[in-house]
């Protein structure tokens, strides 16, 4: 009510001013009646607009909404002038002009207000340090919204002190009393110059290289780099009260950099439906599922409706924490949480016979490529003599879909780990020629923020100030994200034949040097420093998709090469797993290895495109 009464207030002075303006000043021309009457008009439809709508709480005060309905009210006020005037036709009350002059005197007074309103509580939140200053980068429909999330933010953590961005056009723009300072390359000097703690991305298609000049332009400033995501990234987001109660989704969306902006892929899309017709109603079992890829596959998996979703580790924590993420808590008391060891053979046969799965995700596996190179009897036992136990307990409980998580490395093999994959993938392919059943495989590179992941060891090592260890500049990797990686191999499920290799799309693969860089200028360590270790054994300077003579072919999805592979002997593998098992086989690692490879290395035969 009081500032209903405020602006009627206001209005009705603005009537006498312009009346008395419109006769210069001249008093004595002046009905004073009738200009008495148009004041109070004026009052009056403040006072009843007033609490009807404007201030009661409809509109937020100050915004767009709330000034246009002060301009209707005001509207409203000057027509219900005029109708007066017009019935004391014969005796002139004030000046027809005045009505709108006075109207649009209250315009800008309001306007002058808000804009008044708007840069105190700027300044007012800066100075007293209650609020971060904040540069918003990108001055396009993202550089809006988040201007537009700061301004209304109840709890004022950042207010905005000015935007950047290279477009000519935008130079002087203003926005909620923000205006484009300059282009982004002079980031630095207007951080210098604003004091700002903070800098929103706020550009959809920002590549990494920028985003990585950005904060190269930042080193030694105390500033903290946010990220704006893309509305679609925010689907997802849960709402929050706050201590009113009162839902407030303001810069939740205002996330740190992400190992996914530091590679700047595109995210690749799949299609949904083949999915939840291969998963809907099924019995799913996943092995390795305390695993980086394991969990997040059981993630996936579960959201299409399976009948029931077994998950199966020999690490405790992991699955622990798999079911802390699928279920917000983790009591360990479910039956579908397995702990037990895949390289008991004993283990596979009991559980595969009780959960009698339709299809299985082997997720399981040793992956580090070193460690495999000085342990190869390690890594025959487990990539490939468990996963032999386990395509038996398949095929002796008639599971109807096998899917094995194999690696780029597999391709044109030069290591244990690529080895005993590879391996596998033959295997799978002399099964599903014999059985005719859909077991397959599923090659794909490096997952972001996977469990030893190469980032995942740059960020540790920039935080404990050691050195960044690359082992040569121009080694190049495939990357994607784990939901990426996970939903693929399900689409993979969907689509793929017996005994095929499905080899998923991963774009343009990544230089690691470039991405060490990254890490080190986002980090604001102007100290630290890439030591360059040399490729390891095993190790290759680029790692390719698929062998020599195999083709790229996708002749159902276009992100999916679709691979026949030839089979293997499965009598000499078992022969290989049943000598790494030999407690004398530590001495005689060398050949345990050479027989690997020299199982790999003859030329196959061409299986044809019928597996």
């Amino acid at each position: 009510m009081a500032l209903s009464l405020i602006d009627g207030l206001v209005f009705a002075f603005l009537v006498m001013a312009m009346t008395l303006v419109r006769y210069d000043f001249h008093t004595h021309l002046v009905n004073a009646p009738g200009m008495f009457v148009c004041s109070a008009i004026a009052l009056i439809i403040f006072l009843i607009g007033g609490p009807l709508g404007i201030y009661r709480g409809r509109y937020r005060r100050g915004s767009t909404d709330q000034f246009a309905a002060i301009v209707g009210t005001v509207a409203v006020g000057v027509g219900v002038m005029w109708v007066v005037e017009f019935a004391f036709a014969n005796q002139l009350l004030i000046p027809t002009s005045v009505p709108i002059a006075a109207g649009a005197m209250m315009i800008v007074v309001k306007s002058l207000e808000n804009w008044v309103r708007r840069n105190l509580r700027q300044r007012s939140l800066t100075a007293s340090g209650a609020s971060r200053p904040t540069i918003v980068v990108g001055a396009g429909n993202q550089g809006m919204l988040a201007l537009d999330m700061i301004a209304q933010d109840t709890h004022n953590e950042y207010v905005a002190v000015g935007i950047l961005d290279d477009d000519p056009a935008k130079r002087h723009l203003r926005y909620n009393g923000t205006r484009v300072l300059g282009p982004i390359a002079d980031i630095a000097t207007h951080v210098d110059r604003t004091g700002a703690g903070v800098v929103i991305i706020a550009i959809s298609d920002l590549q990494p290289e920028e985003l990585s000049r950005i904060a190269s332009n930042l080193e030694s400033r105390p500033v903290e780099i946010k990220i704006m995501p893309k509305l679609s990234d925010t689907k997802n987001m849960r709402p929050e009260p706050d201590v009113h109660g009162v839902t407030d989704l303001r810069h939740r969306g205002f996330r740190d950099v992400s190992l996914e902006d530091l590679v700047g892929r595109k995210p690749i899309s799949t299609n949904i439906d083949d999915i939840a017709s291969a998963i809907n109603d099924k019995v799913v079992l996943v092995t390795g599922a305390g695993g980086s890829i394991g969990s997040q596959l059981c993630r996936q998996v579960s959201r299409f409706d399976p009948a029931r979703l077994v998950m199966t580790d020999r690490d405790e924590s992991g699955l622990h924490a798999t079911e802390l993420g699928l279920e917000g808590s983790a009591l360990l008391t479910s039956e579908d949480l397995v702990l037990g060891d895949l390289r008991d053979p004993a283990f596979i046969d009991a559980l595969v016979a009780e959960v009698k799965p339709d299809i299985i995700f082997h997720a399981a596996a040793l992956k580090h490529l070193t460690f495999l190179e000085r342990f190869p009897e390690q890594a025959i036992r487990t990539n490939v003599g468990a996963s032999l136990d386990l395509l038996d307990a398949a095929l002796s409980n008639d599971v109807e879909s096998f899917v094995h998580i194999s690696t780029d490395k597999a391709a044109g093999a030069t290591s244990v780990l690529g080895r005993t994959k590879f391996s596998i993938e033959r295997a799978i392919a002399s099964i599903a020629a014999d059985t005719g059943r859909r077991y397959m495989s599923v090659r794909f590179g490096n997952v972001l923020g996977s469990r030893g992941s190469v980032l995942e060891t740059f960020v540790a090592q920039v935080a404990a100030g050691d050195p960044v260890t690359v082992t040569d500049p121009e080694v190049t990797r495939y990357f994607m994200s784990a939901d990426e990686a996970c939903e693929l191999v399900l689409q993979a499920a969907a689509i793929g034949g017996p005994g095929e290799t499905l080899v998923l799309d991963m774009g343009e693969p990544i230089k690691i040097d470039d991405l060490a860089r990254r890490v080190i200028a986002l980090s604001g360590r102007t100290d630290a420093q890439i030591v360059y270790t040399g490729l390891r054994p095993g190790e290759k300077l680029s790692e390719a998709l698929l062998s020599p003579g195999e083709v790229d072919s996708r002749p159902k999805h276009p992100l999916i090469t679709q691979v026949p592979i030839a089979p293997i002997d499965l009598d000499l593998l078992k022969g290989l797993v049943a000598e790494s098992r030999d407690p004398q086989v530590f001495t005689r690692r060398s050949q345990l290895e050479a027989r690997l490879t020299g199982l790999l290395d003859p030329e196959p035969q061409d299986t044809g495109a019928g597996l």
